[in-house]
């Protein structure tokens, strides 16, 4: 699942008090009559967003739709862009609400309704950031990666300078490499990389994704001359040196971008390779570990930690500290005083915090946990630096 990013919803606003621009020239007379929202339309907004915030779901759903059905005229609709965007969420969100019988009911995701209303909001304003930014990761958490990936790449257009943008956009179409159009797929997240480091240089986690471009249009033209041996014979001298996959490094790499990324079916392919390549002997524990902590299911997490210790490797001890890291912020935020700053166990997850930073082996995956402990064991210099690596993530660098 791609990590959602809080984004400052100021088209909200922007819709409420008249940031729209007019359709057509036919409309610019009218629309500059009235640009901004109709003192009922406000009202009702913001009595809807109140239930929002109060995180009274059932309720901001009700006032929001309410919303739409009284004021969806063509001449007040514009102004409807931030309850387009709050039905959205709701509808795409799992959340329970007590019915007036006082009985407890659980509202289920509906991401085509979800789905129906970003694309509604959309025709209303169809370059807006936030609409786009949510309508990437729906599509992206509901398997739709090809989709996501577009819509991603929309967005890197709209802002070149967001690394989170391009980020997300590079591991949508990695996720598309295995399906029937690998090659094309990996010729295209080729070229989406070129335009990357085009707008923000080259960096490791560009080249990951690069070198698992490129090791995909290898593999596919090393099973297109198995296929055609006759090809693969005239071929065969300017290729004396095909295999330029197997170094550990690049086993390695590829296995941390599988944890990153949640892919454990194909870390576990990845972990096969680097046992065969080098003294590491328990990679697939690892990969169990990281999947089983994805899942939620801690103690299997931590059973399959039980051979950390007979590894020598820097990459694997690293990947071992990070789940072990996992497994003990979990157990602290389950410990029934956990608001304790000095609770063993919140201590205990927090060093292991300092030690992989120290590292310099934190993921953007990895922070949540340790802010959380940083915050619970009330450790300002941690907290402060994790905060500030995190808001950097979602920083564009024009804005830092």
């Amino acid at each position: 699942m791609i990590a959602r990013v809080i984004r400052p919803y100021l088209f909200i606003f922007f819709a409420l008090f008249g940031a729209i621009t007019p359709a057509s020239p036919a409309r610019a007379q009218s629309a500059s009559q009235e640009i901004y929202a109709p003192a009922n339309i406000k009202l009702a907004y913001y009595s809807a967003e109140a239930q929002y915030q109060a995180e009274n779901f059932h309720e901001a759903q009700q006032a929001f739709q309410q919303l739409i059905d009284s004021f969806s005229a063509p001449t007040t609709k514009p102004f409807l862009l931030g309850a387009y965007f709050r039905l959205s969420q709701l509808h795409a969100a799992e959340y329970t609400f007590i019915t007036k019988n006082n009985s407890a009911q659980t509202h289920s995701p509906d991401i085509i309704q979800a789905l129906h209303y970003l694309e509604t909001g959309l025709s209303l304003q169809p370059n807006n950031i936030d609409l786009l930014f949510l309508k990437a990761n729906l599509e992206y958490n509901h398997n739709q990666p090809l989709k996501a990936a577009s819509t991603f790449q929309t967005l890197c257009t709209l802002d070149p300078h967001s690394f989170t943008f391009h980020h997300f956009a590079a591991i949508a179409l990695s996720q598309t490499l295995k399906g029937p159009n690998s090659t094309q797929q990996a010729q295209q997240l080729r070229t989406f990389c070129d335009t990357w480091e085009k707008h923000l240089g080259n960096t490791e986690k560009l080249a990951q994704f690069r070198q698992l471009a490129n090791d995909q249009l290898q593999i596919q033209q090393l099973n297109t001359n198995r296929n055609n041996p006759n090809k693969s014979t005239n071929q065969s001298a300017p290729n004396s040196k095909p295999n330029a996959l197997s170094t550990p490094n690049k086993y390695r790499k590829f296995l941390a971008l599988s944890f990153e990324t949640n892919r454990f079916q194909e870390a576990h392919i990845w972990a096969d390779s680097l046992e065969s390549v080098a003294p590491v002997f328990s990679a697939h524990n690892l990969v169990n570990a990281f999947a089983y902590a994805h899942n939620n299911q801690w103690e299997l997490a931590d059973a399959e930690t039980a051979n950390s210790q007979v590894e020598t490797d820097p990459f694997v001890l690293n990947q071992y500290l990070r789940i072990q890291a996992r497994i003990a912020s979990h157990r602290a935020q389950q410990h029934p005083n956990f608001g304790n700053p000095k609770l063993p166990e919140t201590e205990t997850a927090l060093n292991l915090w300092i030690q992989l930073n120290q590292q310099e082996g934190l993921s953007p995956n990895d922070l949540p946990f340790a802010i959380s402990i940083a915050d619970q064991a009330k450790s300002v210099q941690y907290l402060t630096l994790w905060k500030q690596m995190a808001q950097d993530l979602k920083t564009p660098p024009s804005q830092k």
